[in-house]
């Protein structure tokens, strides 16, 4: 398509959306994707990993703090049923920013090293190769996951910004010595790890957990209260780069991404953020109580077991603190697009790569080869001001893999050749419904240990290695904890959704689709924990 035709019908669909809303852009901007007085608009985009969709005050969670990011919601949209379509890192990062389901691009495990053969690289497309073209200043901060930035020309000033912020993190920690840290123990405070006190009850599940075998190769058992002050974490020094970059490039376009690694393992706070919480008070879920039997192996399902309630609840204040500590890094950055008078022409949008167990199912973490909701459903924010509604919520299904076109969209810039994803720009207009369902991979594509969902408005089918399925009322059923895929009164609503997953897979061309068997076929492997 050249560039003038894509130009006209993004005018066209730009004409569209203004009809339905009272948009700046319908009277002042000439050319989509620019402001009235002709500068093109940025994206910012702000992520965290493994974080649950309802951990967020807007979320209507009753005890977990994010002024920031409920500030971010009232001022945008905030979807309500956004998943991801792997629930672990680096296969959804990889669909956020190409717009394409991860079996397709042969992702369905972490990608560790830069030099690992699925790390993305030239001439692998992302939406930052679209936005490098029309002069926007491209970077990545923070977590990737996908090898090396370096590989991808659109991305080559990120691994020196990176550098900047880890050189100054050091320096801090050389001149500061003993000033990083607070003083301790405290009370009840038994074991230092590092620089991180585990309370009694906390060490010794630890010092259990650490005898266990078939393990996460990080180790998840580390909760407590870290003695690093969070001025000085990296996170800290990451989002200072970020106002940085922000200041440079203030009358450029720019698309930067802060992606940080809290809410994630190990599960640890500082002062004053571990305060802000007590465990006594954080609130579990309903079926903590209610470990399901097929999960009882994993690493998610023993941990839970090891820690018990005690440990669990010290799990949730850690993690909600993490939230609380990430979302001031964010009022930060966010108060820097205030201040640089930048915050009416840039697009912010807030996510996460999957979401968290939580005691849910007594498990804890992530690795349980499952498909629930905890897992799979994540936070989704977006906010540009005069384009999009304020404060609205929208429970229109939305997935990681539509976020690239709905970035190139609002910009108006060229669209990715090829994607899987669609915009969301009618679905936050009001003027979409949405898509009738979201799919969700598991495991390399070409694996037998590969597993495939399909999950509509009331129902969630999961086609589990060894030919398994999983069929559960999600209307009846919203905890998932009862299979009902064998009542055969379901036969024929299994067949229908096996027929509409199988549709999918084909038009991504996941290579799964053969391999996927009759119930009882046998299969060789399991998928490990990731």
């Amino acid at each position: 398509m050249q560039r003038r035709d894509f130009l006209k019908r993004a005018a066209m669909g730009a004409g569209v959306v203004a009809a339905g809303l009272p948009l700046r852009l319908r009277s002042e901007q000439a050319v989509p994707g620019k402001d009235a007085d002709g500068r093109r608009l940025n994206v910012l985009v702000l992520m965290t990993d493994q974080h649950h969709a309802a951990w967020l005050g807007c979320a209507g969670h009753p005890v977990v703090k994010t002024p920031h990011l409920d500030a971010l919601a009232r001022r945008g949209v905030r979807f309500t049923q956004a998943f991801v379509p792997v629930p672990y890192c680096s296969p959804t990062r990889a669909a956020l920013v190409t717009g394409l389901y991860p079996s397709s691009l042969g992702i369905g495990r972490n990608i560790d090293k830069g030099d690992d053969p699925l790390a993305l690289r030239e001439p692998r497309q992302i939406y930052q190769h679209q936005l490098a073209a029309l002069g926007y200043h491209c970077y990545q901060l923070g977590k990737w996951h996908l090898g090396n930035t370096d590989d991808l020309k659109c991305l080559a000033g990120s691994s020196e910004a990176e550098k900047r912020a880890h050189v100054r993190h050091n320096q801090q920690r050389r001149i500061k010595g003993a000033e990083l840290c607070d003083a301790g123990p405290r009370a009840g405070e038994a074991e230092l790890v590092g620089d991180i006190w585990l309370r009694t009850g906390v060490a010794e599940s630890h010092r259990k957990w650490l005898q266990e075998l078939n393990t996460p190769k990080q180790d998840v058992g580390i909760i407590g209260r870290s003695r690093l002050k969070p001025e000085y974490a990296i996170e800290s020094e990451l989002a200072g780069e970020c106002i940085d970059l922000l200041r440079k490039h203030r009358d450029e376009p720019f698309a930067i991404t802060y992606s940080v690694s809290p809410p994630h393992a190990p599960w640890v706070a500082p002062a004053p953020y571990y305060d802000q919480y007590d465990p006594q008070q954080m609130p579990l879920p309903a079926t903590w109580t209610q470990p399901q039997a097929e999960s009882a192996k994993t690493p998610s399902a023993r941990m839970g077991n090891i820690y018990g309630e005690g440990g669990v609840r010290e799990y949730l204040r850690c993690y909600a603190a993490q939230i609380t500590m990430m979302d001031a890094c964010f009022g930060r950055i966010l108060g820097a697009l205030d201040e640089l008078k930048l915050t009416d022409r840039t697009l912010v949008i807030f996510t996460s790569d999957h979401g968290n167990l939580l005691g849910q199912h007594g498990m804890m973490d992530k690795s349980v080869p499952a498909f629930y909701d905890d897992l799979m459903r994540v936070p989704l924010l977006a906010r540009l001001p005069g384009a999009l509604p304020a404060g609205k919520t929208c429970d229109a299904f939305a997935a990681t893999v539509d976020l690239a076109p709905t970035i190139l969209d609002l910009l108006g810039a060229p669209p990715l050749a090829k994607a899987h994803g669609h915009s969301l720009r009618g679905l936050m207009a009001g003027q979409d419904a949405g898509p009738e369902a979201v799919f969700g991979e598991r495991a390399d594509p070409k694996s037998p240990a590969a597993a495939r969902m399909v999950r509509t408005r009331q129902w969630k089918l999961n086609l589990q290695p060894k030919g398994v399925r999983e069929l559960f009322d999600l209307e009846k059923d919203p905890d998932e904890t009862k299979n009902v895929a064998a009542d055969p009164a379901h036969a024929g609503l299994i067949h229908q959704l096996e027929e509409q997953l199988r549709r999918h897979m084909a038009s991504i061309g996941d290579p799964a689709l053969r391999l996927l068997r009759e119930p009882g076929a046998p299969t060789p492997a399991t998928e490990k924990a990731k």
